[in-house]
């Protein structure tokens, strides 16, 4: 069991709050609760929340506030920026039920500027928060293994670790708000080029008549050039046509409209960021917004005008 004197922020409520129990937040909040913590949820979703809240240990609140009101510490993982700024500064969000003391840990994928304005409107308001941005897959989130990209105050970061130490493996110290969503992004961007690359390979290879599936098991079983994590975990569903238990595709729309934002304002032409924004774009825009981010392939077929995957 996690000892309650580890949460930092208001000591007299020690509960430990969750705002967000998505694919990676639900597992977060839960893997909290199993280790004793005393947890406050909150999700738009009803269903999301009841889910979590069947977890021994969790509470389900009314409100970003509630949970506010009633931890001392909070961490909140949310799929967008507008839900960011009504999570924290909305009607019956945090900031209207922040206790003296509090600590929020943002873990979602946001812009540096937002970051930092949300740092800014914190301390305004006499309270402490850090980016706790976390690295991983729902499978590192149910497993505890998530690696966090952290930054802020160091000793408020130092303090949440023992939180952090429940939910995840390691993690990294990167200096002031903002860092963390920055090198967060740049990270995706590298994730989200070798989904559309991976992508394109295995139609180039169907078109050119080599089996997409045998291809993908010996790159994978070579572990040549051409290997990454995502083609070790994705590759063969593409070439299925099958969904791989991946995120929304919607939110690595966002993550690579923010990622353009980086690269406009750093002045350099980058072309393939470019072309990969356009792809998840497109694939918004075909109505594929819910489905996982690996089925680009369906943008793909559109493309082409023909079957590439499947068999």
């Amino acid at each position: 069991m996690a000892d309650a004197a580890c949460v930092p922020g208001d000591l007299a409520s020690p509960a430990v709050g969750f705002v967000g129990l998505g694919v990676m937040g639900g597992p977060m909040a839960a893997n909290l609760a199993s280790a004793g913590l005393d947890v406050v949820a909150f999700d738009v979703d009803d269903a999301s929340l009841a889910r979590c809240a069947a977890h021994s240990g969790v509470r389900p609140a009314a409100s970003p506030a509630a949970v506010a009101s009633a931890c001392g510490t909070v961490f909140t993982c949310l799929p967008s920026e507008g839900a960011v700024r009504t999570v924290y500064w909305g009607e019956s969000g945090i900031l209207s039920g922040a206790r003296p003391g509090l600590v929020t840990c943002e873990c979602s994928t946001i812009s540096p500027e937002l970051s930092e304005d949300l740092a800014g409107r914190m301390a305004d308001a006499g309270l402490r928060h850090i980016e706790t941005v976390l690295i991983g897959r729902r499978s590192q989130a149910e497993s505890g293994q998530i690696f966090f990209i952290v930054s802020g105050d160091r000793a408020v970061a130092d303090a949440v670790a023992p939180l952090l130490a429940v939910m995840g493996r390691e993690w990294r110290y990167l200096g002031a708000n903002g860092a963390a969503s920055r090198v967060k992004l740049l990270q995706n961007a590298l994730g989200y080029i070798s989904a559309i690359a991976t992508t394109e390979i295995l139609a180039l290879a169907r078109a050119s008549g080599v089996d997409p599936v045998a291809f993908a098991a010996l790159v994978n079983e070579a572990g040549g050039i051409g290997g990454s994590t995502y083609f070790r975990e994705h590759a063969e569903d593409v070439a299925l046509g099958r969904d791989s238990g991946s995120g929304r595709l919607r939110i690595a729309a966002k993550d690579m409209h923010l990622v353009m934002e980086l690269a406009e304002a750093s002045g350099l032409p980058l072309p393939v960021l470019a072309d990969v924004d356009a792809m998840f774009a497109e694939a918004v825009a075909g109505g594929f917004a819910e489905d996982e981010y690996t089925a680009t392939w369906r943008v793909m077929e559109a493309r082409a005008g023909r079957r590439l995957f499947g068999r």
